[in-house]
């Protein structure tokens, strides 16, 4: 959650719900991958691509990867906006 911006206002697209605010966020993080006292595994990202928008703005795409301790590894594809180098809109589907 480092990345992200710590306001109310981020946005986190995911499932067809939305996620506003980074506590919210970080909640909605922990209840899905960190249920049962789990650890959350590991997040990796590839096939990136980055639009710079201004100097300090990009929209980013690519697929995200989270092995879990379990040894599944779901995955998907991710689009983000980032402003002063902070994450403030998500926008994450799990493929199927």
């Amino acid at each position: 959650m480092g990345g992200y911006w710590r306001s109310p206002e981020l946005t986190f697209f995911s499932g067809g719900a939305e996620t506003k605010g980074w506590e919210p966020t970080l909640e909605r993080y922990r209840k899905r991958y960190q249920a049962n006292g789990a650890a959350m595994g590991t997040l990796t990202f590839s096939e990136l691509n980055v639009t710079l928008l201004s100097s300090d703005s990009a929209f980013v795409r690519g697929q995200w990867h989270l092995a879990m301790p379990d040894g599944k590894v779901p995955h998907g594809l991710f689009t983000l906006v980032l402003k002063s180098w902070r994450i403030i809109h998500d926008h994450s589907s799990a493929a199927e």
